[in-house]
């Protein structure tokens, strides 16, 4: 599985505020072909997710609730299937992004 992990903790670290819309798209779309390779119970939800997020940013006022309602349900989501990620490299990384969603 090959992720935006770095770019993806940095923004966190910046600040989700912080990051554009068009840049937070381009980790939406990383995430999302990442996701879409794995065969695990609860990916294509993740997906759908990234794909709903990914809307809701790409508006020209986007939605503060909606993308902290999405943000929040991913980092759940993420937390969830981490432990089952064929990767074990990227189980870590996967808690911590969960972490970090879920805290957003």
């Amino acid at each position: 599985m090959s992720a935006p992990f770095t770019p993806t903790m940095n923004a966190f670290e910046k600040g989700l505020e912080s990051i554009k819309p068009a840049a937070a798209i381009k980790l939406i779309d990383g995430w999302h072909a990442a996701v879409s390779e794995l065969d695990v119970s609860g990916s294509k939800g993740i997906a759908n997710d990234l794909e709903a997020l990914k809307k809701a940013l790409d508006s020209d006022e986007p939605d503060g609730d909606r993308v902290r309602t999405l943000v929040n349900k991913l980092g759940e989501a993420v937390g969830k299937i981490a432990p089952r990620s064929p990767d074990e490299k990227a189980t870590p990384k996967l808690e911590e992004l969960g972490k970090a969603l879920a805290a957003a």
